[in-house]
């Protein structure tokens, strides 16, 4: 009984021992965690520390407060933050300084390896990027944005922005990540860089709602004036990859495309400064213009079209292999010129697009060499246009053997060609069979 009793006391005490311990620690804990409370974190000492560590200025601080908890870290209030020389700007957010547990009792300069900043925007100008990608490249701060709108500036206007915008920046020893998730045109996209120094850079953007993904790799390049890489994207049902290298221009090699309209391969050369040029060489292997023409039609030619697209491309496609020619982009307009077609490349013409919508149409000259049952071969010159809304074309001349027929022949043979070769559908404007049968009336 009595050592029953012993037992019994000596558990006692060392729980008692146990809980006094653990009060202590607490109080500990508690008293250190809370002693940065009394010190005068004042806006010079955010301000110098921002600077002299990391290159970074902060202003229009209007109110700072410490809180131990859920771990040590000072709020700033109403403060805008500018990256080295502006590189990045950051307005109206509050930040959050991430304290290194261990060394928060020193109240004359602040340890961090994190901050957080919520709310308010963020500009980023498209000229910086090389300086703002150096920077991270440097400095092992971790940040992170939350509820932020990213702009994307470029000659003081805004290319796009990325809304509501949640963006992690971790650097490490061997890796540099950086994760942008946020609202892009009303859907949500994510962007995911991930540098390693020796392997270099690889990018890859989602937007699932509109069922986008593209991979894209970056040799590692301090001076991103010049580098290499590749893109894979899909886009809906369209797949395209391509090889690039970044000069003075973007030079594009080896490129495929592949969806239900194009298989083609593709190589050329994009300019961005000063202004957006696009030249592009296509050789396809499978091209369906049965199933290009409706599309265009509804896109461009039917009532409140958005043709902000077609004005902002400049440059080139040529294509070569199963359709010869060069198509033209030029403030608003597309020019097609020297295509030609057929047996023999015995069909060619040149057309015009200047305006669009359901008034739109597409003047064009045709060139058809007839092979004439009795005699040499003679040249067919057709002028006239197409008016895609109704799927109509019109003939404004037409001349067989350097003979121009009358008004009146021209409207019957129009007449004939709407209703042979036409039939209500613009994509039977390439039926070869159809166009034969048409021809066949000039070799008597």
């Amino acid at each position: 009984m009595i050592k029953n009793l012993n037992l019994i006391f000596k558990k006692k005490t060392v729980y008692k021992i146990i809980f006094n311990f653990l009060v202590f620690f607490i109080i500990i804990v508690f008293t250190y965690f809370s002693i940065p409370y009394f010190f005068n974190h004042s806006p010079q000492l955010i301000e110098e520390n921002f600077k002299t560590n990391n290159d970074i200025n902060i202003k229009n601080i209007s109110k700072i407060n410490y809180k131990a908890f859920p771990t040590p870290r000072i709020e700033v209030y109403g403060s805008n933050l500018y990256l080295k020389e502006n590189i990045l700007e950051i307005d109206g957010s509050e930040i959050v300084i991430i304290l290194n547990p261990s060394k928060i009792l020193n109240n004359k300069k602040l340890y961090y390896s994190k901050i957080l900043i919520k709310g308010g925007s963020t500009k980023i100008k498209t000229n910086n990027i090389n300086k703002l990608s150096n920077y991270f490249k440097k400095k092992k701060l971790k940040i992170f944005l939350i509820k932020n709108n990213l702009f994307f500036i470029r000659n003081k206007k805004s290319l796009f922005e990325i809304n509501n915008s949640i963006v992690e920046i971790r650097p490490s020893n061997n890796q540099k990540q950086l994760r942008v998730n946020g609202i892009f045109l009303n859907h949500k996209i994510t962007f995911l860089l991930k540098s390693q120094l020796e392997n270099g850079n690889n990018i890859i953007i989602k937007i699932p709602e509109l069922d986008i993904l593209s991979r894209i790799f970056l040799t590692n390049k301090d001076n991103l004036s010049f580098f290499n890489g590749f893109v894979n994207l899909e886009v809906l049902n369209n797949f395209f990859k391509f090889n690039f290298t970044k000069e003075k221009n973007i030079k594009i090699n080896e490129g495929f495309v592949r969806n239900n309209i194009i298989n083609s391969s593709f190589e050329g050369e994009v300019t961005i400064n000063p202004n957006f040029l696009l030249n592009l060489t296509f050789e396809p292997t499978v091209l369906n213009i049965k199933k290009l023409l409706p599309i265009i039609q509804k896109k461009y030619f039917s009532d409140n079209v958005d043709i902000e697209l077609i004005k902002k491309i400049n440059g080139s496609f040529i294509f070569k292999r199963m359709t010869q020619g060069v198509v033209t982009f030029k403030n608003g307009e597309i020019l097609f010129s020297n295509f030609h077609s057929g047996s023999n490349n015995s069909l060619f013409f040149n057309a015009r697009i200047s305006e669009f919508g359901k008034k739109g149409k597409i003047y064009f000259d045709v060139l058809k060499t007839i092979q004439h049952r009795k005699s040499s071969p003679k040249e067919l010159k057709i002028s006239g246009f197409i008016h895609p809304s109704s799927s109509k074309i019109f003939f404004e001349q037409l001349l067989f053997d350097e003979k121009d027929y009358t008004q009146e022949d021209v409207k019957i043979l129009q007449k004939n060609f709407n209703n042979e070769v036409i039939q209500k559908s613009l994509s039977n404007i390439f039926n070869q069979s159809k166009l034969n049968n048409f021809f066949n009336n000039f070799k008597d």
